[in-house]
């Protein structure tokens, strides 16, 4: 089963806080596992207050927000932030302490004419993980969305956003690796989705990272009406390219394709089943013009190779600290900014595996852009909320034109004139009381008591000052008042619990 969570708070630590105290017990058992995972690579217990505050450091100076999310989960579920973080580099404390880890990952990308990219990989990773492992739905504050197939605790691995951007992930082996803590790997595959506003974005920001644990990222563009792919492979050395076929047919798996990277490629010896996996892919799909995920997943479908096939499952006769399979099959929806995952390999999925369906559309709503006011006095409420409450006007305001924009921050309020009718009945502060429908508006101050007094004699107070409290212990105070017209507006002050952490 694909389990989901999606965000409900926007500010980088309260949404980590959210999520570490929403699943403190996956978090907590993910660091139980890597923690056994590193000891095994390392013949030794590894000190993770040792490699976490070394990512730490990596993690705020290349991407703050995360370090913050980082923060609150590891508040959230009760463990210290250097636990957390060093599971955020757990590519790079793997290759630190010498770990040579299976191979992770077949990517398929296809551009189309006419038509979005298809976009499927296939996640390969140990069987002790395979509960770990969810869809992370990220709303951000600027009204953009991230979604991501990642481990609990881990900020990020494989993922989409809502700008047109998708991004594959393939572990690589390079002999440079391993030479302290780099820039986490994982963290930048979500710093890209979150960050980026074009692949030319993404391209720069990767290029720009140092790393200590080779990867391959592979971004996927597609808006309005074009596509592009390329796969970034990061590694110590440097930065290499590979680019699809002139098909649009772009197969990655866990060795180097660029020079002079390929020339440093340990998988060659440690896992020569990664150009077995990249050739059989290639040969399945190249010239078709047929290509689309179910076609992609089909191609997957093999077991030549047993352990290191494209579609990997357990192996009982290996120690159960050396068992690994395929986790997650997931298909990127990048032009809808969406992704479908399925829990399992390639051969366990259904046929119309990725098909579009309304369930897998993001509706792209980003803000609240305007609100409109009738009324029968335009310049009255101009004068009240430009000349009383000092409210800036969003576009120049003409009297004889009998409307009015003003500006109210991430809002725009529109005044317009009518004269049909009669205005709704006034409002009041308590909500029985009070007809169905919209109620009031609700400006945000630093402090409840200036706005009060700069207000006091100038508007006409519905209620006294007002206090509710959440049990999270998240509260509010504020006081409520009418315009002109009757319509009733707050001053509030509000506390949330871990804002500013």
């Amino acid at each position: 089963m694909t389990r989901r969570f999606r965000s409900t708070q926007a500010r980088p630590w309260d949404r980590g806080h959210e999520f570490g105290s929403t699943h403190a017990e996956q978090v907590g058992a993910s660091v139980a596992a890597y923690q056994r995972l590193f000891d095994r690579a390392a013949g030794s217990v590894v000190d993770l207050d040792h490699w976490g505050t070394l990512a730490l450091e990596r993690i705020t100076a290349a991407a703050p927000a995360l370090a913050e999310e980082i923060a609150g989960i590891a508040d959230g579920s009760g463990l210290p932030v250097t636990a957390v973080a060093a599971i955020n580099a757990r590519t790079e404390v793997l290759a630190a302490v010498g770990s040579a880890t299976p191979s992770e990952c077949s990517t398929v990308v296809r551009l189309r004419n006419g038509a979005p990219p298809v976009s499927v990989q296939a996640w390969d990773w140990f069987a002790e993980l395979a509960d770990l492992w969810l869809v992370w739905e990220i709303p951000h504050d600027d009204g953009h969305l991230t979604t991501t197939v990642t481990e609990y605790g881990i900020v990020g691995k494989i993922g989409v956003n809502d700008r047109g951007l998708g991004v594959h992930f393939n572990i690589l082996h390079h002999t440079g690796d391993g030479n302290g803590i780099g820039v986490p790997v994982h963290v930048l595959a979500r710093a890209v989705l979150d960050e980026s506003r074009d692949l030319n974005h993404a391209l720069v920001r990767l290029a720009q990272a140092e790393v200590s644990a080779s990867t391959s990222l592979t971004l996927v563009a597609s808006t309005g009406g074009e596509s592009a792919a390329v796969s970034v492979e990061l590694n110590p050395g440097g930065i290499g390219y590979a680019l699809p076929d002139p098909d649009g047919l772009l197969v990655h798996t866990n060795h180097f394709l660029s020079s002079p990277a390929n020339l440093h490629d340990k998988e060659l010896r440690d896992g020569p089943d990664t150009v077995i996996r990249f050739d059989m892919l290639r040969r399945r799909l190249a010239g078709r013009p047929d290509v689309d995920a179910p076609a992609v997943v089909e191609a997957m479908t093999s077991h030549l190779l047993g352990g290191g096939a494209t579609c990997c499952h357990v192996d009982p006769t290996l120690p159960e600290s050396t068992r690994f399979e395929t986790l997650a099959t997931v298909s990127l929806d990048v032009e809808n900014g969406t992704l479908t995952a399925h829990s399992g390999g390639p051969c366990t999925i259904p046929a119309d595996f990725a098909a579009p369906t309304k369930e897998n559309i993001v509706l792209k709503l980003k803000r609240i852009d305007n609100m409109d006011i009738l009324t029968r006095d335009v310049d009255a409420l101009v004068e009240f909320y430009h000349g009383v409450l000092g409210l800036p006007f969003h576009l120049p305001y003409e009297k004889d034109e009998e409307w009015a924009a003003i500006d109210m921050g991430n809002v725009t309020l529109y005044i317009f004139k009518s004269e049909v009718g009669e205005h709704a009945p006034r409002r009041t502060a308590v909500n029985p009381d009070n007809a169905p429908g919209y109620d009031s508006i609700a400006f945000e101050v630093d402090s409840l008591d200036e706005a009060v007094a700069a207000l006091d004699g100038r508007v006409e107070w519905v209620d006294e000052r007002i206090q509710w409290k959440h049990p999270s212990g998240t509260w509010y105070q504020y006081r409520p008042f009418f315009d002109p017209d009757g319509n009733m507006l707050y001053v509030t002050e509000p506390h949330i619990v871990g804002a500013g952490a």
